[in-house]
């Protein structure tokens, strides 16, 4: 009886999240929100990178993913931003 109440409860747990306020993107409003992602860039280099990465140096500038690409770079294959 207590493993049945408790598959219960998990299956209903995965079916109606805890946060009324959760909720998937629809695939183009994650496109967008990659997008407009902030990241960084540095004076010196062909990549971009997310804040915090190993091989963002001193001079790093901030920007969005768009602008990034757009202007040449590629995303860091260690940070993927």
């Amino acid at each position: 009886m207590r493993k049945t109440l408790l598959y219960l409860s998990l299956l209903l747990g995965l079916l109606y999240p805890l946060s009324s306020e959760t909720r998937v993107l629809p695939y183009e409003e994650s496109v967008i929100f990659q997008k407009e992602a902030t990241v960084y860039i540095t004076r010196t280099g062909a990549k971009y990178h997310r804040d915090g990465c190993r091989y963002l140096s001193k001079s790093k500038i901030k920007t969005i993913k768009k602008e990034a690409v757009k202007n040449g770079y590629e995303a860091c294959k260690v940070c993927r931003p």
